[in-house]
């Protein structure tokens, strides 16, 4: 796995966070690098930071004046780990999607995969931007999309783009439109009951097949009163318990800080606790009667399974010994296998050509 890069007459030592077992991936993209050529020059000038997901642009960039929009606790860490790694100091501005920026006058985006994360970025620069805020998005050429542009010409007069280098490209935006009004959550109706949900949270205008799989076989006992929900996302599976259990009290754990926020949205009240991480830090060790979970397996434009065969590891010691795991997946994961080594009794509890739903016993 390569892990050193040249840049600027600098050496930098860049690591993921997560740690993969695959030497193909790095910590950088040659769109990052493109886009850090791009500003070199722009001394003076106040850069934020969009999904800088492992942190080469905070590294890079040490010695200027830097904000970082982050949006997972995982990108928060890997930032920080690769900023220690290389004797560089780790007091980063951070801010969120949902936080208003002042005088945006150079912004980075490396464009996600979601579309909607990406408007939300743009409408959150262009509500702090003024005349002559210039924002440079990276992307590698195969991810390239025709709605990047349909996106960016609703908040920026001018979006041109940059010649391709090394399978990476730049789009150019100047010139912001800032008399845009826009709620940016999604509203959802599952059972009759309506949901909310920010921009970019995994499914966005429904409830994703793979959850109601779950859902539709979920049956809460009367004695699970401390749920943990795993992989939270908007908070559907902690409703759903909730009506069947009143006495229920659930923990909501997600790596996306927005995730977070909708779910705080779908359940207010006193019975709900909401932690953004992507280890399940800061909750109690055999705590739980029932851990629920549809994990995901996709990371951006990757496919990984190794944080969801960790994150298993992990639920065991959360759960007591009486208590269960319930969790949905794709059936072609082969999930079973690596569930079996952890857990002494592993049932399905449904199953049909997409999904299997797996029950857990310590």
């Amino acid at each position: 796995m390569e892990k050193i890069l040249h840049i600027n007459s600098k050496e930098f030592e860049l690591i993921r966070y997560p740690e993969t077992n695959d030497n193909a991936l790095r910590a950088w993209s040659n769109a990052e690098l493109l886009a850090l050529d791009y500003v070199k020059d722009y001394e003076g000038r106040k850069i934020h930071l969009f999904n800088d997901r492992f942190g080469v642009w905070n590294c890079a960039l040490h010695d200027r004046q830097t904000e970082t929009v982050w949006t997972y606790a995982s990108q928060k860490k890997a930032i920080n780990r690769n900023l220690e790694r290389n004797n560089l100091a780790t007091d980063i501005q951070f801010k969120t999607t949902l936080d208003n920026l002042e005088a945006v006058d150079v912004a980075l985006i490396k464009i996600p995969k979601s579309l909607e994360l990406f408007e939300l970025f743009l409408n959150q620069i262009v509500q702090g931007s003024h005349a002559g805020t210039e924002v440079i998005c990276g992307f590698m050429t195969k991810y390239f999309s025709s709605a990047y542009l349909k996106i960016a010409e609703q908040y920026f007069e001018s979006v041109s783009q940059t010649k391709a280098w090394k399978k990476a490209r730049l789009l150019i935006l100047k010139e912001p439109i800032s008399d845009i009004q826009k709620e940016f959550i999604n509203t959802i109706t599952w059972n009759d009951h309506v949901l909310k949900q920010y921009y970019g949270v995994f499914s966005s205008d429904k409830i994703d097949i793979g959850t109601q799989f779950l859902l539709k076989h979920l049956e809460v006992a009367n004695h699970e009163i401390n749920v943990l929900d795993v992989a939270s996302g908007n908070g559907i599976i902690s409703h759903e318990v909730l009506l069947q259990n009143e006495k229920a009290n659930v923990t909501l754990v997600d790596d996306f800080n927005l995730a977070i926020e909708s779910s705080k949205l779908n359940l207010p009240g006193t019975k709900s606790k909401f932690i953004c991480t992507d280890t399940i830090e800061g909750v109690e060790e055999n705590n739980y009667d029932l851990i629920l979970s549809n994990p995901p397996f996709h990371f951006e434009h990757e496919n990984n399974i190794e944080v969801t065969l960790r994150l298993f590891q992990k639920i065991k010691i959360c759960l007591k010994k009486e208590g269960r795991f319930v969790m949905v997946a794709n059936i072609h994961l082969n999930y079973k296998t690596h569930l079996e080594k952890l857990f002494s009794k592993v049932l399905v509890k449904g199953k049909n050509a997409k999904f299997v739903v797996y029950e857990c016993y310590c």
